[in-house]
This record gives C-alpha cells, sequence and structure tokens, in this order.
C-alpha cells in the first residue's frame, strides 16, 4: 500500500533526521544504529551539509543596504549637503548625569571617606624599594623613594585638576 509518499521524500526525511540527530549531540556511528543505515552514509550527508554550509554566502542586511547608497564612494553635491545640515537637529548637551535635577544638588566632600590610605601605599613602596637596596643606603632610598612619589602624586593632581577646570568650564567648542 503506498501513502503516496515517494522514495525521494523518504530520502529527505532520512537526511533530516540524521541532521537532527547529529545536532542533538548523537554520535554518527548511533545514528546508523538507529536509523539502520551505514556508518559511512551517515559521514557522507553530514559531510555534504557541512559543505554546503561553508559554500553558503553569509548575508549582511546593513552591508547590502548601505552599498545601495548612491553616495558611498564619493561626496553627495554642496546643495544636497545644505539640505541635509538643516534637516539635523543640533545636539543636545550631555552634563554626564542621568537625570537633570529639578533642583540644584549640593557638592558632597569626599575627602573623609575611606577608600585609598595613599601615605600607607605611599610608605610601602618606599620600603619595598629600599629593601632592594644595599644597608647602608636603605634610609636614603626610603626617602628619596617617598619624595618621588609625593611628587609625582602631586603633579598627577595638578594636571587632572586642570583637566577637570577645562571640563567644566563653559567653553563653546
Amino acid at each position: 500500500m503506498s501513502w503516496g509518499i515517494s522514495m525521494e521524500d523518504n530520502l529527505v526525511d532520512l537526511g533530516n533526521d540524521i541532521i537532527f540527530l547529529y545536532q542533538s549531540g548523537i554520535s554518527p556511528e548511533k545514528i546508523a544504529e538507529i536509523k539502520q543505515v551505514d556508518t559511512e552514509l551517515i559521514r557522507k550527508i553530514l559531510s555534504s551539509v557541512a559543505t554546503k554550509t561553508k559554500a553558503k554566502k553569509k548575508r549582511n542586511i546593513v552591508q547590502e543596504v548601505g552599498n545601495q547608497n548612491k553616495w558611498k564612494n564619493e561626496l553627495p553635491p554642496d546643495e544636497i549637503l545644505e539640505i541635509m545640515a538643516k534637516s539635523l537637529n543640533p545636539e543636545e548637551h550631555y552634563d554626564g548625569q542621568r537625570t537633570i535635577p529639578s533642583r540644584p544638588i549640593p557638592a558632597v566632600d569626599r575627602s573623609d571617606r575611606p577608600g585609598e590610605d595613599s601615605q600607607m601605599s605611599d610608605r610601602i613602596e618606599a620600603e619595598r624599594r629600599a629593601a632592594e637596596a644595599p644597608k647602608p643606603l636603605r634610609d636614603i632610598v626610603e626617602s628619596a623613594t617617598l619624595d618621588e612619589i609625593k611628587r609625582k602624586r602631586s603633579d598627577w593632581e595638578k594636571v587632572s585638576s586642570e583637566v577637570s577646570d577645562l571640563i567644566d568650564s563653559d567653553l563653546d567648542l
């Protein structure tokens, strides 16, 4: 009795079953046992699927649409550039805050908050460097290291302060 299913349909179903089972983590040998077919046939089907997948061109819709732009290799005429510039909305200014508060928020003094103890860190670094020096020079190396670290920190704080002032200034660039 024929159910209206051709031999070709059976082969397609078999191929789909094999692919599904393999993608589900079942080994080709186990698939061959389950489907009662030769392991070599399973491997041929899986390799042909892999070959077809590699040969298939991967589409990038964004790139395809972008490549249709008639000005992708050159600028549009000046008249069109002017129209485009006029249609752009001015950029909004963001202060780096999440919201614009409805009332002024006072600045907070964070100097008393626990955090890095820079003096202790400086002493530890100075002692570490002094330990590598000969004994008679250890006090001198420790003192020089502390002075160097303090000078570098002071220079950094100056630069950081200047950058902050530049950022906070109301310069219209």
